[in-house]
């Protein structure tokens, strides 16, 4: 049977991407390389790209995400800077009240008309967030949830309601009103990988986010996934992967890249991500899928990435679709202004012959 999938790009809004290593390719985290990789994202094909929530940097001679632009400013600009490929921003829902997004969402809809999404975040490390004084401490891991439950609720009845009245355990609204509407709900994104976190974005989100692999242990993780939206009577929720692709003319030609990667590791950036979740008082609730990197942890990109030739790309991808049931991939790569033109003309192509076709630039939601 003929799959269809949707495809997007986690683009690169801080230094190095996601490659954590001193030789990581020139990613410099400033508006006009986002702005050259999202318009290359469109002229590709992509349906969508995504720019994450960053506040703080990582220490270490890499200077990882040092430098980075804020993602819905961003998504306003690229939302003007481009005609078809939908642009969505991350948001912190513990940083942020549910009224002020709603109205921001509704402003990028004026500029790019039903092109716009959300991803939302609860935020598992302690260190992103409290250098800035944005930590809530009041909050363990599943009260996030509950307050993003009440968030969710609040701005979806901001986006198709002539007035709220709201009394909750975290918002209130007397009488809110806020016009005009977006042209349509705008699409709502979650990462959550625990048991929690799945549940959440089953019961408000119209996607799931996991993390990117072909191995068994990752296929039956979306397995678990799909089954929990069905028990929990969502069997339309779509559930993308988010797998780090480093490509290469043939497979030791892309192994020799991760090599040079991996001769730069910076071992103190992984320490202070890793610290990041260890500071959390709630340490023990947080996702395995959160905690990927470790200060033990000696590779400059994430285990169980996929690296090859365009062909063993196609090969990996289409099992994720065919055995695992992936209904889209939001990819990252090491260099977005070379690896994407590879990925959008040598790998999506050739998932034709595993009986899997893209959506053309349809955007999510569609």
């Amino acid at each position: 049977m003929n799959r269809s999938i949707e495809t997007g790009v986690f683009i690169p809004t801080g230094r190095n991407g996601w490659i954590h290593s001193v030789n990581a390719p020139d990613t410099p985290g400033t508006f006009d390389h986002v702005l050259q990789v999202v318009q290359a994202a469109e002229a590709g094909g992509f349906d969508f790209v995504l720019s994450p929530g960053i506040w703080r940097g990582r220490k270490g001679p890499a200077r990882h995400w040092m430098d980075s632009v804020e993602s819905i400013t961003t998504t306003a600009a690229l939302l003007q800077a481009t005609s078809r490929i939908g642009v969505y921003g991350t948001v912190h829902v513990t940083v942020f009240p549910p009224a002020t997004i709603a109205k921001m969402m509704s402003t990028l809809d004026q500029i790019g008309p039903g092109r716009t999404g959300l991803n939302l975040v609860t935020g598992s490390s302690y260190l992103d967030l409290a250098h800035v004084g944005l930590w809530n401490s009041e909050l363990d891991h599943d009260e996030r949830y509950d307050l993003a439950e009440e968030w969710v609720a609040v701005a979806k009845r901001l986006w198709t309601e002539d007035a709220v009245t709201h009394h909750g355990k975290f918002f209130e609204t007397a009488d809110a009103t806020m016009g005009p509407k977006p042209s349509r709900l705008p699409p709502l994104l979650n990462a959550g990988a625990s048991q929690r976190g799945f549940r959440f974005a089953a019961e408000n989100c119209d996607v799931a986010l996991v993390t990117g692999s072909d191995s068994l242990a990752s296929l039956e993780t979306v397995a678990r996934c799909r089954k929990m939206a069905e028990d929990m009577g969502n069997p339309s929720l779509k559930i993308f992967a988010a797998p780090v692709l480093v490509p290469g003319k043939s497979d030791q030609d892309a192994r020799s890249r991760v090599e040079h990667f991996d001769a730069g590791v910076d071992v103190e950036c992984l320490a202070d991500i890793a610290a990041g979740y260890e500071r959390n008082p709630n340490t023990t609730q947080v996702s395995k899928e959160s905690t990927t990197f470790t200060s033990g942890e000696t590779s400059a990109i994430s285990p169980g990435s996929l690296v090859g030739s365009p062909e063993t790309l196609a090969r990996r991808l289409a099992t994720m679709v065919n055995e695992g049931g992936i209904d889209g991939f939001m990819f990252i790569v090491p260099d977005y202004l070379t690896d994407l033109d590879v990925i959008a003309a040598e790998v999506l192509p050739r998932l034709a012959e595993h009986g899997i076709t893209c959506r053309d630039g349809a955007t999510v939601g569609r």
